[in-house]
């Protein structure tokens, strides 16, 4: 393991690279658009040997990946904002599938009026699709998590598609001291990708097909009972995280409380922002103020 000031983006195109990741689907939208351009690089210099696949919009971008994804090739994309809007349709498309994809979203406002600064309503509009939505808090985390949704989303329990929000330039292109693992640590943590079919030409099989209401609603309770499964999954990988790869890191439970054990005030917040929380809550209790912070870490499952 090494430390690198490096920035959210940055830090989630090496978490792509130890993945070793097979196909990502990318079109550029600030703010994720550097991490794109971080695996061109990597891919340009030989470091990786990622097929990235250069669409015409965000909604390919995703169609690019899940039809790598249901090959059997282990897929990740990026997006942001009225990017991901755009790529809305093929975001149910894949839980729906029951596909193991990563994304990214570095969340910025959605327009009108055209915005490029921050907001998660962009991420928080996909909450009822079925994926597994977790936030992080600072590029640590941005890696960290990244690495662990792999896994997660790929875990037998799970079969689901997974996206990982990092805050637009508060943390997407801000810089600092994050803790990069090696290959060998990340090998022995990240198995090879596994999903219950892949499409074969040899053996084909329909997909998407018209179903009938009841056979829609099992589907998608079937959606529910792998995020609620999740949980346990996310536990356990998060431990597992921890023992093999950032023994620093605490990844064992969905959310992180401080300082709520006597508070009569709380703090309910998601992302970067927890920083400036806990700063502020330390001083009110100076103060006299008994108050303390929920950070979610997991909006889905929850």
């Amino acid at each position: 393991m090494m430390r690198k000031v490096i920035s959210g983006n940055q830090a989630v195109a090496l978490a792509v690279k130890l993945a070793n990741v097979g196909v990502t689907g990318i079109y550029p939208i600030t703010p994720q658009t550097t991490i794109i351009e971080e695996l061109a690089e990597m891919r340009a210099r030989g470091e990786i040997s990622t097929e990235i696949v250069r669409v015409e919009s965000e909604h390919s971008a995703m169609a690019a990946t899940l039809g790598a994804a249901l090959a059997g090739i282990r897929a990740f994309t990026a997006t942001a904002s009225q990017g991901l809007l755009y790529m809305h349709e093929m975001v149910w498309w894949t839980a729906g599938s029951r596909t193991p994809v990563v994304m990214v979203v570095g969340t910025r406002a959605v327009g009108p009026p055209w915005n490029i600064w921050n907001e998660h309503t962009d991420f928080t509009s996909e909450r009822d699709s079925g994926w597994i939505m977790a936030f992080a808090s600072n590029p640590q985390e941005a890696l960290d998590l990244t690495l662990q949704a792999f896994r997660i989303s790929e875990d037998e329990r799970v079969f689901l598609p997974m996206m990982v929000g990092m805050d637009g330039f508060i943390l997407s292109h801000t810089k600092t001291n994050v803790l990069v693992p090696g290959g060998e640590e990340v090998e022995e943590f990240l198995p090879p990708r596994r999903q219950p079919y892949v499409v074969d030409p040899e053996e084909p099989l329909g997909m998407g097909n018209l179903f009938p209401p009841i056979e829609y609603m099992k589907l998608r309770n079937s959606i529910d009972l792998a995020l609620r499964n999740s949980e346990d999954a996310i536990r356990e990988i998060g431990r597992d995280y921890v023992r093999k790869v950032n023994p620093m890191g605490d990844y064992s439970s969905l959310n992180v409380k401080y300082k709520l054990d006597d508070a009569d005030y709380a703090v309910v917040l998601m992302g970067a922002w927890a920083g400036d929380a806990m700063e502020a809550i330390d001083k009110l209790r100076e103060e006299g103020v008994k108050i303390g912070m929920l950070r979610i870490r997991y909006l889905r499952p929850w």
